[in-house]
């Protein structure tokens, strides 16, 4: 049922301009952590929208300034961390009026998440949902400028991609345990340089040297010994 969610976001037609409104995000996802929540919208925008500000404007950094200062705040709600994310807040409102028309919305969608650490009531999601319009309303501008409309579901895809990456990360697989010690050799084998091994007749091994198709191998007292192995 959790990653329903997901595809119904997919599935669902928003203003080709405006994208999904508030309602539609609020009510697929409202039911997650806030924190994971604000976690999410930082790395949409972060990932989706904020390189083009970067590469346009390299040395203007208060849109990447506003999110790292809302990292902060979460990692520990201290007033000072929440009074420079406020401060972050003011100045992506100076950068999204300065270039209006222009990238602002990358700005505007900043400017959201650190305002969410200032929130009176902190179950109050709405500045999040309000940074994640401000990302599709960007990533559909730009579809806009160039004409190529069919490229309309990447959003969302780009978007949800996102967003299910940090509110559901996939486990970690597990890693086959190295073996620590001796392994037994056998022609059908693929060894490396140091390895050590155990054959039926020469005992314990060390590989000493790689060559394609075959190994050579010290043993016990020292003799060198060439054997067969299946290259990598």
């Amino acid at each position: 049922m959790t990653l329903e969610r997901f595809d119904r976001l997919i599935a669902i037609r928003g203003d080709t301009v405006k994208g999904l409104p508030v309602t539609a995000w609020a009510t697929n996802l409202d039911s997650y952590d806030r924190d994971l929540l604000l976690r999410a919208a930082i790395e949409c925008t972060r990932t989706l929208i904020l390189p083009e500000w970067t590469l346009k404007r390299p040395d203007d950094r208060r849109p990447h300034d506003a999110l790292a200062a809302t990292e902060a705040w979460i990692a520990q709600k201290s007033e000072d961390h929440r009074e420079v994310a406020k401060a972050a807040a003011k100045a992506c409102t100076e950068a999204k009026n300065e270039f209006y028309g222009h990238d602002h919305r990358i700005a505007e969608a900043a400017r959201a998440c650190a305002w969410a650490s200032s929130a009176k009531d902190l179950t109050d999601k709405s500045d999040i949902w309000d940074a994640l319009v401000a990302v599709e309303q960007e990533l559909l501008d730009r579809i806009a400028l160039v004409s190529e409309y069919q490229r309309l579901p990447e959003v969302r895809r780009s978007i949800v991609a996102t967003l299910r990456r940090v509110l559901e990360p996939e486990p970690e697989k597990a890693t086959a345990p190295v073996a620590s010690g001796p392994v037994p050799y056998s022609a059908s084998g693929t060894f490396v340089v140091g390895q050590r091994l155990t054959h039926v007749k020469f005992g314990d091994l060390e590989v000493v040297t790689v060559n394609g198709s075959a190994i050579e191998v010290k043993l016990a007292d020292g003799t060198i010994k060439k054997l067969a192995h299946k290259p990598k």
